[in-house]
């Protein structure tokens, strides 16, 4: 990796300067800048191409601490999910206006994680925390809707009810529906 992606990331967040920020590491494909209060990192992963930058408070006597994701601060502000993937660019000389895109979005989304703003970080943890529990719900979701056809098909009615019941809050109208069914229909 050249000294290019270096100049491109110092460029376009060249604002943090302004911020009290200060670059404190690099290595091929990251750059850190550092406040007394915060940090933000840009990172390009050079196998898959992507391009994210993470915000996060400095750490305390020397304990790790947490650090979010950009499309963690953007979704926490309520952009939608669809707008805020990381890009994946595998060639460096098309890197610049995605660099450019990050460091905007940083500054449009991240002011109070820029200054260190403690409560700020508090919420993106809930959000995070909220975010992976209901990736944790349509799992359990999707296994048991799975275990449910196969059971309907046999119609182990006991079986459906006992799946369904697991996850009643989460069910849709016509999940709902096949419940009733199974519960009038099942043995016993």
């Amino acid at each position: 990796m050249s000294s290019r992606f270096f100049g491109m990331v110092e460029r376009a967040f060249s604002f943090l300067d302004d911020a009290g920020f200060r670059r404190s590491e690099s290595e091929p494909g990251l750059v850190t800048f550092e406040s007394d209060r915060s940090f933000v990192t840009v990172n390009w992963d050079l196998r898959s191409g992507e391009l994210e930058a993470f915000i996060g408070m400095v750490p305390r006597t020397g304990r790790a601490q947490d650090e979010y994701s950009l499309a963690d601060v953007m979704g926490a502000a309520g952009v939608p999910q669809s707008d805020c993937k990381p890009a994946q660019i595998a060639d460096e000389s098309r890197l610049e206006p995605f660099i450019e895109m990050l460091a905007n979005n940083v500054r449009t989304y991240a002011q109070p994680g820029l200054t260190g703003d403690r409560m700020y970080f508090r919420r993106l943890e809930t959000f995070r925390s909220a975010k992976a529990d209901a990736y944790m719900r349509e799992m359990k979701l999707s296994r048991v809707r799975t275990a449910v056809e196969k059971a309907w098909h046999d119609r182990q009615f006991d079986v459906v009810v006992s799946l369904y019941s697991s996850v009643e809050e989460d069910l849709t109208e016509s999940e709902v529906r096949k419940l009733k069914y199974a519960q009038q229909h099942r043995s016993g």
